[in-house]
């Protein structure tokens, strides 16, 4: 074992597993949410999304591939949102973006839903949610992708 674990590194960047609110994940999943908006962003690139539904689905619900990250003021997510289906008032962004300067849109595509959502533990030993995210470690990412991969052969 060893105390800095390998991190995934996709074609486009790195792979997060990202707590996402029922309500917004479930947006995800039937295809109509395009856009996570966050008030900061991982430091590393991102090219593929775990969305973990948090309390009470707790739940890894799909992968999804990140097109591109978007740094830009308020206003203009809210554009963004409004495009893209943000799943959110103006009053609910501008409220969750309140004293920041800029925020992040993530622009999602090519969404791949678990059929049986994923147990965390069946690729984390042991879970605790993220509040946020947490990067995924190679073996993690490959795991929840051969997870995907026996749904399809079934």
């Amino acid at each position: 074992m060893t105390l800095f674990p390998e991190y995934s590194n996709t074609q486009n960047g790195s792979a997060i597993l990202l707590s996402v609110k029922p309500k917004f994940a479930n947006l995800i999943v039937d295809g109509s949410k395009l856009v996570e908006l966050r008030r900061t962003t991982p430091a590393q690139n991102v090219g593929t999304i775990a969305i973990y539904s948090s309390s009470p689905v707790q739940m890894i619900v799909a992968l999804v591939d990140v097109k591109e990250t978007i740094e830009t003021s308020p206003n203009k997510l809210w554009e963004i949102s409004k495009g893209n289906g943000g799943g959110l008032t103006k009053a609910e962004l501008i409220a969750y973006f309140d004293s920041k300067k800029t925020g992040f849109a993530i622009m999602l595509h090519n969404v791949r839903v678990f059929r049986k959502p994923v147990i965390p533990t069946k690729v984390f030993k042991p879970f605790s949610a993220p509040q946020s995210f947490r990067y995924l470690t190679a073996k993690e990412l490959n795991k929840l992708e051969q997870l995907m991969v026996a749904e399809v052969k079934k």
